[in-house]
């Protein structure tokens, strides 16, 4: 029960690598809140929480009123704040950079990026009231090596990994952590879903995992339990990292 008699908001909670974090946190001991625009997939999730321990509330991170709704949430309903998790993310169609629309370029950055600023912003002054605590947010081995086609997605993710270091140093006296991780490819919808574009869905799938020595994606829960690792008591002397899940990708 690493997280016992935590509270914790976890965005993006509904699939993928956020209802697996939501889950395993549930089971070791945390109240969530989690968020998400999938209303019907959040209720499901929060359906199968251990002890009831998980309530969702609809959330579109791009909108700062909702976001900030849903760390208030989370303090009405279990009586403070200790961890956040900022997961909610999209994919960038592949695509040559010189083709990417500026609509494409916006929404990515949006949710992406200014959908971890909102959840940071409205997440410090709630645990600041809870005397401290941690933020992880959700960055990518795109933070640190290039992925052709990918410019929109890279460019979010390295401004993700940089905000996370200034929070860091920001916030580290006044006893919040603030980390993030940094996922290869991972078995989630995002991933099926860059796989079903390709004109070769079998071809993409071999030329993901080439670069990778273990030779698989990771799973969501996989992925979890580092999420679990850097919000919890485990990482009490780690701030201002990425903690790297990529299957041994940046050793090669």
């Amino acid at each position: 029960m690493r997280l016992a008699g935590k509270v914790a908001v976890v965005t993006g909670a509904a699939h993928g690598i956020g209802r697996a974090t939501a889950l395993l946190f549930a089971a070791e001991g945390a109240h969530v809140m989690a968020g998400d625009i999938d209303q019907a997939a959040g209720q499901a999730l929060a359906a199968a929480g251990a002890s009831g321990r998980i309530a969702f509330r609809a959330c579109d991170v791009t909108d700062e009123a909702e976001m900030a709704a849903l760390v208030a949430a989370a303090e009405q309903a279990f009586g403070r704040l200790d961890t956040i998790f900022n997961n909610a993310g999209i994919e960038q169609p592949s695509t040559p950079s010189a083709e990417v629309t500026e609509a494409l370029f916006d929404r990515v950055l949006a949710v992406n990026l200014k959908g971890t600023f909102f959840g940071c912003r409205h997440a410090i002054p709630a645990l600041l009231r809870a005397g401290g605590g941690t933020i992880v947010n959700n960055a990518s081995v795109s933070s640190f090596v290039s992925v052709a086609g990918n410019i929109a997605y890279a460019a979010s993710k390295g401004a993700v990994m940089s905000l996370t270091r200034v929070l860091a140093v920001e916030y580290a006296a006044r006893r919040i952590r603030v980390n993030a991780i940094a996922p290869g490819p991972v078995d989630t919808g995002m991933n099926r879903r860059n796989q079903a574009r390709a004109a070769d869905p079998e071809a993409w799938i071999a030329a993901s995992l080439a670069p990778i020595p273990l030779g698989r994606m990771a799973s969501a829960e996989e992925i979890a339990q580092a999420v679990l690792y850097l919000a919890s008591n485990e990482s009490s002397f780690v701030t201002g990292t990425a903690l790297v899940i990529d299957g041994g990708r940046m050793a090669t």
